[in-house]
């Protein structure tokens, strides 16, 4: 892809979802993503499900647009790879535990030494200090420990909910760190370390809950955001659902009820102003329901478009990946060619004076040894060496 990172080289050298969903966003952007793994496994990712296959789906979600090699930097010779490789990258992205590619000689301080104008991203579950630096984390221990868990299910009956939005947030607010440090660099600053981790992204995201109980006292729950926006959600005849989001403008509340046949509720003193709405936010939608369920969705959709309420059915993947309008927008792309070509969801932004041409596929693990080594000056009796060595 010809994007705005064009020349750009991100060393990832992370596993599972928030380390390489950082490095594929900038691959997205453009960037020469270099996926440093393990020889043979490869990310543990690789691995992980029940599925049996080659190339595992969420493996293909988190890696497209990528090269891979496969460096074992437990080896000195291994080590002294990563090194020469990191020298020539302008960012390095990282998520093992605090301290661990320290102890290796291959961590932030030890890489700016050749290379000052890296930039280093360091992705942790904590943070690299405090009480709770050394704990595994995983995304349903940041969404607990954030709150962010708290805003979407009852606390006194708790279930885990997808997709890992700890992990993922996670991997956006590290591109985005990363962007604002090569911005830095690049006006002519040095470069630095730039560190997030999935409690921070995952408190950082909660926004609105964390302003209204620093200012207000009240702590959320999962129908805050719901009562505040006026959003619904409602079951037509035909067992389909759909939503309704009312937001502010009363013009929005009123035609509702005259789409519902109940233009008598805008004068109805549970409902009558914004904030009653607030108040009767279940009572307004145990009276709305009962008229839902009346017809099918498609007829309910059909007129609340005439009536230009926001509305929208409510899909599952399938459905909406089938949209027309989904469809048109081209999220669905194919990353590779021939034999290779796989179809994924794509980047969210288009760029007016960049090409939108696709990626690579996700790649094999260290299937681009022989190109990248090779342009790092390792003839092929050295590479042979270091494949004996366990080193690659």
């Amino acid at each position: 892809m010809v994007g705005p990172l064009a020349g750009t080289r991100v060393v990832e050298v992370a596993s599972f979802i928030g380390g390489p969903y950082a490095a594929m966003l900038l691959a997205d952007l453009g960037a020469e993503v270099v996926k440093v793994e393990l020889p043979g496994t490869g990310d543990p990712f690789r691995q992980w499900s029940e599925r049996q296959g080659r190339l595992l789906p969420q493996v293909a979600a988190y890696n497209r647009g990528k090269k891979s090699v496969s460096i074992n930097v437990q080896t000195e010779s291994g080590r002294d790879l990563f090194r020469r490789l990191a020298a020539t990258a302008d960012v390095v992205v990282e998520n093992f535990r605090p301290g661990t590619l320290d102890r290796l000689g291959i961590g932030y301080e030890a890489l700016r030494k050749s290379n000052p104008k890296l930039v280093y991203c360091a992705i942790s579950g904590m943070g690299s200090s405090g009480p709770y630096r050394d704990r595994p984390t995983y995304d349903a221990i940041a969404q607990a420990m954030s709150g962010l868990w708290s805003q979407f299910t009852d606390p006194s009956d708790p279930q885990p909910i997808g997709p890992p939005l700890a992990d993922q947030l996670t991997g956006m607010y590290a591109a985005y760190g990363v962007l604002a440090a090569l911005a830095a660099q690049r006006a002519g600053g040095a470069g630095q370390k730039v560190e997030v981790s999935m409690l921070s992204s995952c408190i950082a995201f909660l926004t609105a809950p964390v302003s209204d109980y620093l200012m207000t006292g009240e702590i959320g729950h999962q129908f805050s955001r719901a009562r505040r926006s006026q959003s619904y959600a409602f079951v037509a005849s035909d067992g389909l659902p759909f939503a309704v989001h009312l937001s502010s403008p009363p013009k929005f509340w009123e035609r509702l009820t005259q789409v519902a046949g109940r233009p008598e509720l805008v004068d109805d003193p549970r409902f009558k102003q914004g904030a009653d709405r607030i108040k009767n936010y279940q009572a307004l939608h145990e009276e709305l329901s009962k008229v839902f369920r009346t017809r099918a969705r498609e007829e309910w959709l059909t007129l609340l478009e005439q009536h230009d309420v926001p509305s929208a059915p409510i899909y599952n993947v399938a459905e909406t990946l089938a949209d027309p309008q989904v469809r048109h927008i081209g999220m669905v792309k194919a990353f590779g060619q021939g034999e290779r070509a796989l179809d994924l969801v794509g980047s969210a932004a288009s760029f007016s004076e960049n090409s939108d041409e696709t990626g690579l596929p996700p790649p094999n693990v260290g299937e681009h040894n022989g190109e990248i080594f090779g342009a790092l000056g390792y003839t092929d009796e050295e590479l042979e060496r270091m494949r004996g060595e366990g080193a690659i």
